[in-house]
Order: C-alpha cells, then sequence, then structure tokens
C-alpha cells in the first residue's frame, strides 16, 4: 500500500537547501524536456529519496524535484553533441552524479 507524502513549499525550499549542501550525490545531468523533446543539461542533487534540480549551479531556488520511492532507473543513450571521446564514455559522463 502506497502512503501519500504531504509538503509544502517551505519544506521543499528546505529539503533542496540541505540537498544543496550535504546531498549524497551532486552534479550535472541531462534532463529531457516533453515540450520539445530535447536534452537540457541541469544541476542536480539527491537527498534521502528526493532529486532535486536546479537551472545551475549557483541557483538557490529549484526548478523541479523527483520523489524517488519507488522508482526504477535505467540508462540512456548520450545526448548528440557530447564531446566526450566515446558514445559510452559520453553516456557515462551525462548519466552519472559526481559527489
Amino acid at each position: 500500500m502506497q502512503k501519500s507524502v504531504r509538503y509544502n513549499e517551505g519544506h521543499a525550499l528546505y529539503l533542496a537547501l540541505l540537498a544543496r549542501r550535504e546531498g549524497t550525490k551532486r552534479g550535472h545531468l541531462s534532463k529531457k524536456t516533453a515540450e520539445t523533446n530535447r536534452w537540457h543539461e541541469k544541476w542536480f542533487a539527491l537527498y534521502q529519496n528526493v532529486l532535486f534540480y536546479f537551472e545551475g549551479e549557483q541557483s538557490s531556488r529549484p526548478a523541479g524535484m523527483y520523489m524517488l520511492e519507488g522508482c526504477n532507473c535505467e540508462r540512456v543513450p548520450a545526448p548528440k553533441g557530447c564531446t566526450a571521446s566515446s558514445a559510452k564514455d559520453a553516456a557515462l559522463d551525462k548519466q552519472c552524479l559526481h559527489a
């Protein structure tokens, strides 16, 4: 049975601040937009089971968040135009969070 989660904007902003300072993983990832189906690089920070994303590394307010409870992750090919030495390296660079 799935439990509901209740939070308000103040809770989300506080958790985002903790994620930026103390998050398990932080770094750049590419996020695919639903509107244009294009990839955009965002700054992500993982805190417990919440993944926050920001417009840039210096942004204080999150652009969005994902609750990861019950989620599965999978690797996808690197976006076109990556400058890594191989497609495999580009995929790893874009999809791995760096601590």
